[in-house]
C-alpha cells in the first residue's frame, strides 16, 4: 500500500487510536480536535489547517455532521468542513473517510473531484459498532434512573442493530421494553427477543405510557412534536446522529429534557471503536490505491 499523509480531525479517543494504528503501517499521520493524549507516533497540529495542509486523506468522526460543522467535542473551537479547508488538502490524490457526508458536502467533493468513503455504507461495521453504543446507552440509563432498570417502562424507537443490541442488554436486565419499528418482519423478531412490538403510527402513545424512551431512528419525526406534552417528566435519551430523533430546540422550548447521546462508542470502549474504524479507512485506501493502479494502467495502454 501506498504511504500518505492522513490528517484525523475531531472526535474523540478512538480516533487518537485510528491515527496511531496508521502511524504504524508507516503513514505520516497528524491529529487535531481532540482530547490532550500523548502520542510519539503522530504530531498534535496547533490548528485545523495545519492539519490539513497537504494531507492527501482525511479522518473525520464516526458520528454525523451538524451542518457543516464535525463532531469535536474536545477541540479548541467548532471543526468546519467545507471547501475552503478541502482546499488546502490534497484530498484529491486519496479521500476523505466519515461517518455520514451532507448533500452540501457531497456537492463541494464531487466539484473538487474528491472522494468520500462513508462509514455507515458499512453494515458490518455498525454491527461491530453497535455494542459499544449499547453498553454505553446503559452506563447512562443506570446513572440518570434512581430504581434499578426493571422498575422502568422502555420504549425503544427503532429496531436496527443497534437498537436490536439495546434490546437484548435490556431484557438481560429482566426488562420488558417496548419496540416500535416499521416492518412487521422485525416487530416479530422484537417479540421474540422478549420485547413488546409497537406500530410505528402507535408510537405517540407508547410514549405517553413510557417512563424512559431511548431514540434510534435518524429522523426528527421519529419523536414527533405532538407527543411532547406527554414527555415533560419523562426520561428522553437520542442516539441519532444530527439532526437526531426529534426537533431538539422545539423540545427544549417545550420543557422536554433531552440526553443526546454522542459519540457512546467512542465514550464506552474507544479501542475496540478506533479498531473497527482503522479497518474501514485501511479498507478505503486500499479500494482508492486499487482505483488509481487501474487508471494508470488503462492509461499506459491507450498510450
Amino acid at each position: 500500500m501506498r504511504h500518505y499523509r492522513v490528517a484525523v480531525l475531531g472526535g474523540d479517543r478512538r480516533e487518537v487510536h485510528v491515527a496511531e494504528r496508521l502511524a504504524n503501517d508507516g503513514h505520516e499521520a497528524v491529529r487535531y480536535g481532540q482530547a490532550t493524549i500523548a502520542s510519539n507516533s503522530v504530531r498534535v497540529a496547533t490548528t485545523v489547517g495545519e492539519a490539513v495542509r497537504g494531507t492527501e486523506w482525511l479522518v473525520l468522526p464516526s458520528p454525523g455532521m451538524a451542518g457543516d460543522v464535525i463532531y469535536a467535542p474536545d477541540a479548541p473551537e467548532p471543526i468546519v468542513l467545507d471547501g475552503a479547508l478541502l482546499e488546502q488538502s490534497a484530498a484529491r490524490e486519496g479521500g476523505v473517510v466519515m461517518g455520514r457526508s451532507t448533500p452540501a458536502l457531497d456537492a463541494i467533493a464531487n466539484r473538487m473531484n474528491i472522494q468520500i468513503f462513508q462509514l455507515k455504507d458499512d453494515p458490518g461495521l455498525a454491527t461491530r459498532l453497535s455494542t459499544g453504543v449499547a453498553e454505553g446507552v446503559m452506563r447512562l440509563l443506570i446513572e440518570l434512573t434512581q430504581r434499578i432498570l426493571r422498575e422502568h417502562r422502555f420504549l425503544i424507537v427503532g429496531y436496527g442493530v443497534t437498537g436490536a443490541v439495546i434490546l437484548d442488554y435490556l431484557v438481560a436486565a429482566h426488562c420488558t421494553p417496548q419496540v416500535v419499528a416499521r416492518n412487521p418482519r422485525w416487530l416479530e423478531r422484537a417479540r421474540q427477543c422478549g420485547a413488546t412490538p409497537v406500530l410505528y403510527d402507535d408510537r405517540v402513545d407508547a410514549m405517553s405510557a413510557a417512563d424512559i424512551v431511548v431514540n434510534t431512528v435518524p429522523s426528527v419525526g421519529a419523536i414527533p412534536a405532538e407527543a411532547f406534552a406527554s414527555l415533560r417528566d419523562r426520561i428522553i435519551v437520542d442516539i441519532a446522529s444530527p439532526p437526531g430523533g426529534l426537533d431538539h430546540e422545539a423540545a427544549r422550548v417545550a420543557g422536554v429534557q433531552v440526553h443526546w447521546a454522542r459519540g457512546l462508542a467512542g465514550g464506552r470502549a474507544p479501542l475496540t471503536a478506533g479498531d473497527a474504524q482503522y479497518a474501514f479507512v485501511a479498507k478505503s485506501m486500499a479500494t482508492r490505491d486499487h482505483a488509481t493502479t487501474l487508471a494508470s494502467t488503462s492509461l499506459g495502454e491507450d498510450s
